[in-house]
């Protein structure tokens, strides 16, 4: 019994240590994009038969074990992939756009939203007064008044 719990227990040690990743290598791997074309983060990436991920993987591995900063590395990955390798946009240049461009949309929306509200709900009958009723509304109408005295008479 004694044996089998201690298999059990380097058996589970063993898969933990393949599986995880230090927290720096999780943290620089969640900010790079899949170069396969998937565009999934470059740590999660289950596109089936990934020609590069494993590369990819082991790239982010090596350098987070090295002593540069977590930019540095990330600046090393988009001086050999390209800019597209980074999952978020950088806050400087033309990039600025795609974080302003989010929020301006929502604000032109909620205006032209507003904008119709106020326009329905101040827009002018034609005669000033309620079109007079048809024949059928008339009828409904009287149907439902005697229905109203009926029950109260009740």
């Amino acid at each position: 019994m004694r044996k089998t719990l201690v298999m059990l227990v380097l058996v589970l040690a063993a898969g933990a240590a393949l599986r995880g990743d230090d927290a720096r290598t999780r943290r620089i791997g969640e900010q790079l994009i899949c170069t396969c074309g998937c565009t999934q983060n470059a740590m999660t990436c289950n596109h089936v038969g990934c020609p590069v991920v494993t590369q990819m993987q082991a790239e982010i591995r090596q350098r987070a074990a090295s002593t540069d900063s977590d930019e540095l590395v990330l600046q090393s990955f988009v001086q050999e992939y390209g800019t597209q390798v980074i999952a978020n946009p950088t806050h400087v240049g033309f990039n600025r756009i795609a974080w302003i461009m989010p929020w301006v949309a929502l604000g032109l929306g909620l205006a032209l939203v507003l904008f119709f509200v106020k326009r329905w709900q101040h827009e002018p009958e034609a005669a000033g007064m309620a079109p007079p009723p048809t024949a059928v509304q008339a009828r409904v109408q009287a149907d439902i008044e005697a229905a109203t005295r009926e029950f109260r008479d009740l």
